[in-house]
């Protein structure tokens, strides 16, 4: 019988998003194929780095990213990222893992640290020819007047930081008046910040993942909500209703998924992603690509993976077996 792999299942992280992370993180430790893998799930937080051993936490050995347990040392074959926000969506911990030569479930540093900062993934996308909101990124709250802002973006607009996830900081702007508190916000949550069109359409969500060797775009989700937009308590709160497949011609459809592979290969992603897209008068605009999706009870990616008869520990070892 073939000795399991050692998987670090990695959760926490240093931002608003830690709590989401714990879910993905425990989700994996669910139902990942313990017959295949023996899993350890790691906690990277603001008060150290540890391993959760039967309820225990027991400190990690930053050198080689092992655990001391009663007997032996526990030193992983690979690392299960599930860090949504800093550091581990933003080439952080990637380019940790690659100094100790450790294998991981994301892209590379310079991958994640581009998909992260969302002004960079904007003119990107934009130098593919993928059609995206009309915006800009302030550095600092003087680069523009709010009337020069508007001049570009209109009304209504969204403001978010740049660097963030969860919806955290951002804010739709229906009036002229509301723009300063809503960069005010943002820029609470970051030195930068994007503030971009609203555009009006049905909202999609894409995941893509690796299977038998080979991309596969899962079926669409499409988000229907009655908050302004998708934000945190329509995401994690129940405040949303996530259709899927989505309600959308056939052609539509095809041409989002094809998109979205198409977006994993040029932006040299790995494991699993989701692309969120806004279609507006039948054309794909892309909103975000997201590098280490939510992964709870509650998110897309597992919701499309059933959609599509894949199970979750399906799902979780072809991932790592992509990466072995």
């Amino acid at each position: 019988m073939m000795e399991r792999k050692k998987i670090a299942v990695v959760a926490g992280g240093f931002s608003g998003e830690a709590a989401i992370s714990g879910q993905s993180g425990n989700m994996v430790m669910k139902n990942i194929d313990r017959e295949k893998f023996n899993p350890v799930l790691y906690w990277i937080t603001s008060d150290g780095w540890n391993a959760e051993i039967n309820g225990a936490l027991l400190p990690v050995d930053k050198n080689d990213f092992s655990v001391q347990l009663l007997e032996e040392k526990f030193y992983p074959d690979a690392a299960f990222i599930m860090i949504h926000g800093t550091p581990g969506e933003d080439g952080i911990l990637q380019g940790y893992f690659e100094l100790i030569n450790l294998p991981y479930t994301t892209g590379n540093g310079l991958n994640m640290a581009l998909t992260f900062h969302k002004g960079m993934t904007i003119n990107n996308l934009r130098s593919l020819n993928v059609p995206v909101a009309d915006g800009l990124l302030l550095r600092n709250r003087k680069d523009a007047s709010n009337e020069e802002i508007l001049e570009i973006t209109g009304l209504p607009c969204f403001v978010k930081p740049n660097q963030g996830g969860s919806s955290i900081g951002m804010s739709k702007v229906k009036k002229a008046e509301e723009l300063s508190k809503a960069l005010d916000i943002a820029f609470e949550e970051d030195s930068e910040v994007l503030v971009e069109s609203f555009m009006d359409g049905t909202e999609v969500q894409c995941g893509v993942i690796p299977w038998n060797g080979e991309l596969r775009a899962l079926p669409l989700t499409e988000i229907v909500t009655e908050n302004e937009f998708f934000d945190y308590a329509a995401k994690y709160e129940g405040q949303s209703e996530e259709i899927t497949p989505a309600r959308i011609p056939d052609e539509i459809r095809d041409t989002i998924q094809a998109l979205a592979k198409r977006i994993y290969v040029a932006f040299r992603c790995q494991g699993m992603i989701r692309v969120d897209c806004m279609v507006v008068e039948g054309v794909p605009h892309i909103i975000e690509i997201n590098t280490v999706p939510g992964f709870s009870e509650a998110s897309i990616i597992p919701q499309q993976a059933a959609a599509a008869g894949i199970s979750i520990k399906a799902l979780i070892s072809s991932v790592i077996q992509s990466i072995l």
